[in-house]
């Protein structure tokens, strides 16, 4: 009986592992969709400037979650701005245009939680931004095209064509993947202690689930030579990926 109910909580536990890597399978080809079609964040959920191409316009959106925060912003370009329209905007945000720049100055709150600028520009090389909130800079909330890109500099600029070569980067070297791959690659002691500790459970689970009829001086070592085999695989993938 005790042998059973060992067995019941094994499998249930291979199961919920199954349903995790189902799920983190589902949310990267999400992130996968999205990132090529537009940009996915949630007005008053996300918090934060959002950059993104909508025809022939660059839409600039900005969110919080809640929080009272004040938004103030610049806009330039080396070309000519020919249209510009405002959304959700209200009578207390400022706004001034000119032949080749934006200033704008927004207050959100949990009642009035999203604002956006949307651009068209013509004959321009570059748009420059320099984006802040609550009197400050914080780059990792500001977010560029549908892989969520961060820029690098408090005063940024994006290239005419930077959202047709965007398209054209391979997936794994767009945001959060080529993050997540320098980061794994950076810290690999952890990544491969991590996985083999990872791949030690699973052994464990299987040993005694699919393979329990299996002689054990057999089943561990292909079992462990198969880790060894994956490990190596996913070390020389990182290098590559990086």
């Amino acid at each position: 009986m005790k042998r059973r109910m060992i067995r019941i909580m094994i499998r249930s536990r291979f199961i919920t592992i199954r349903s995790v890597l189902m799920i983190l399978l589902a949310v990267a080809v999400l992130l996968a969709v999205s990132g090529c079609t537009g940009i996915f964040f949630i007005p008053g959920a996300s918090y934060g400037y959002y950059i993104w191409e909508e025809g022939d316009s660059i839409r600039l959106e900005w969110s919080v979650d809640k929080i009272d925060s004040k938004f103030v912003g610049a806009i330039s370009t080396d070309g000519q701005i020919i249209d510009h329209r405002v959304d959700v905007w209200e009578e207390n945000d400022i706004i001034i245009v000119t032949e080749n720049s934006v200033n704008f100055e927004s207050l959100l709150s949990s009642s009035d939680y999203s604002d956006a600028i949307i651009l068209t520009f013509k004959d321009h090389t570059y748009i420059e931004f320099d984006l802040g909130i609550n009197d400050g800079h914080d780059l990792s909330r500001i977010h560029i095209g549908g892989y969520l890109e961060n820029p690098e500099t408090d005063l940024f600029r994006i290239d005419k064509d930077y959202f047709d070569e965007l398209k054209k980067k391979p997936w794994y070297k767009k945001h959060p993947y080529s993050e997540f791959f320098y980061k794994s690659y950076l810290n690999k002691d952890f990544t491969f202690i991590y996985l083999f500790i990872l791949g030690t459970v699973l052994i464990g689970i299987l040993r005694l689930t699919a393979f329990k009829d299996k002689k054990i001086y057999i089943f561990l070592p292909a079992a462990f030579a198969i880790l060894a085999v994956i490990e190596i695989g996913i070390y020389y993938l990182l290098r590559f990926l990086v």
